[in-house]
């Protein structure tokens, strides 16, 4: 047990918010600090007794970027100005938070592995005599802490509200774990808040399943006990981000209050074991209907493998084969077309004065040669959500963080890291994939059919380098799906080219 001594006033003086708390000590009284130390299989946390508080939080199996000796992400951290969180707040009789409470502990520091359960008490008294205890319950092989707390208002019935904080956007947080703002399922709706929607302050109130706040692939989470209706505040906090949540109706004497804390990665099938909708933080945008399965077939098919590349190209290939009868559907009728052009052109050049004559004879022409006009565009509409659900999927799963691939380090980092070098001061890098990428999705041009006049030619000439650009950024993890179905796609409109010869 690590111990630090700091001089606390009794009772404690009425101060401003961001006054430093060694302005208002007075001298000639002496109380400990203790930090409390609880380390599992998946954290090192540590706990202070000013305030019964969380003052720091290390995810051990997820390194702050893709070096070896990088440390541990950091979830829980000091923030100049912002208190730590899972503090309380009380309104009844009168307004009191237990930021500088020393509580008693019962309890030592932890370490915990598999289903061993540890146990750390904090008891403090407020000035008005008001007794506030909070309970934390930690299992080994868990990232779940359960809390309990007790104390509150006068009438005996009502807990305390919870507080958490954050820091929000900090130099501890790698750039691949960019911060979300404000996450929560309040009567089975997901909220998603950041930026300007919370400079002023919100308000939630309705059955909240859980909430809390959100990184790309880490997610830091309360979920109340039971079904009362809550009410969270959310506000501005200097450089982060102050919650409270209350509202719930206790049970026993100054009432009581259970919660379960979630500070861990966004793990699809860790969160569903919640059983509280926590999944819904992973953001699979509006194909989440193919980007959930997607997540599940990577996942099971790397239990074989023991690589996530390898999983991405076999589950291009296995989608490949889903859609190949849409896809050699669409090239089809593109060649029927292509073919047709002649007769089109002669039609047009006959009836250009006769808009209404020409286009009934080109589709007579279309009848006469059983050729649907929709029919090269209406397959790749079809498959539109696929490659959406596809781009989220490769997107957001944390399983590729920091994973490995031929020469790439990372990905769900742009190829162009794996291969850096400085240009003239600037850190650049060669995007190898991308530009291999890019190459294929020429050749599937050029091999495509086109029905159109030289200026859609033209455009679709374009594409090629418009998606070199945009993939210079993207995870390699989705340029490695883009190059390999380009590549059966070459493949297969080969075939097609000679078998309609």
């Amino acid at each position: 047990m690590e111990v630090e001594r700091e001089r606390i006033p009794v009772p404690t003086p009425i101060r401003k918010l961001n006054d430093p708390v060694e302005k208002i000590l007075p001298t000639g009284i002496q109380r400990t600090v203790k930090n409390i130390k609880v380390e599992t299989d998946h954290y090192t946390a540590i706990f202070s007794n000013r305030g019964a508080r969380l003052k720091s939080l290390l995810l051990k199996q997820y390194r702050l970027s893709v070096e070896e000796q990088s440390p541990p992400i950091e979830m829980i951290f000091s923030t100049p100005g912002l208190p730590y969180p899972l503090g309380v707040q009380i309104h009844d009789p009168v307004s009191f938070n237990d930021e500088d409470l020393i509580y008693d502990i019962t309890g030592y520091s932890l370490r915990l592995t598999g289903n061993a359960k540890g146990t750390l008490t904090f008891q403090g008294q407020t000035p008005q005599g008001t007794t506030l205890i909070k309970k934390f319950t930690f299992t080994g092989s868990s990232y779940v802490i359960e809390l309990e707390v007790s104390g509150g208002g006068s009438d005996g019935s009502s807990p305390p509200s919870l507080l958490l904080s954050t820091g929000g956007k900090n130099k501890n947080l790698s750039q691949d774990a960019v911060f979300e703002g404000l996450l929560a399922l309040v009567d089975g709706k997901m909220i998603r808040e950041n930026g300007e929607e919370l400079s002023e302050g919100k308000i939630l109130s309705g059955h909240v399943s859980w909430v809390g706040f959100g990184y790309t692939y880490f997610l830091f989470a309360l979920l109340p006990d039971g079904n009362a209706t809550q009410t969270v505040r959310v506000k501005q906090a200097g450089p982060g981000l102050l919650l409270d949540i209350g509202g719930q109706t206790g049970t026993g004497v100054g009432g009581r209050a259970r919660y379960t804390i979630f500070i861990g990665p966004k793990d699809l099938n860790l969160m569903k074991t919640l059983g509280k909708g926590l999944e819904q933080s992973i953001d699979l945008g509006y194909f989440g209907f193919v980007s959930a399965p997607v997540l599940q077939l990577l996942r099971f098919s790397h239990r074989f493998t023991g690589s996530y590349g390898l999983d991405i190209i076999l589950m291009t290939i296995l989608i490949k084969l889903l859609l190949a009868p849409l896809t050699h559907k669409s090239f089809s009728s593109m060649k029927a077309m292509q073919k047709l052009q002649p007769q089109m052109q002669r039609i047009k050049d006959k009836f250009k004065e006769d808009k209404e004559k020409m286009n009934k004879e080109i589709m007579e022409l279309y009848k006469r040669n059983k050729v649907n006009p929709l029919g090269g565009c209406l397959p790749m509409v079809l498959q539109f959500p696929v490659f959406i659900g596809l781009y989220n999927a490769l997107r957001t799963p944390i399983e590729l963080r920091h994973t490995p691939f031929l020469w790439i380090n990372d990905l769900s980092r742009p190829d162009w890291e794996s291969l850096p070098m400085t240009l003239l001061g600037w850190e650049v890098g060669i995007p190898i994939l991308v530009l291999f990428m890019g190459g294929s999705m020429f050749v599937q041009q050029w091999m495509t059919p086109t029905a159109g006049d030289p200026n859609q030619k033209r455009m679709m000439y374009m594409m090629p380098v418009i998606f070199t650009v945009m993939f210079v950024n993207f995870p390699s993890g989705l340029t490695i799906y883009w190059l390999v179905n380009n590549i059966l796609t070459i493949v297969q409109q080969y075939i097609i080219n000679r078998m309609t010869k």
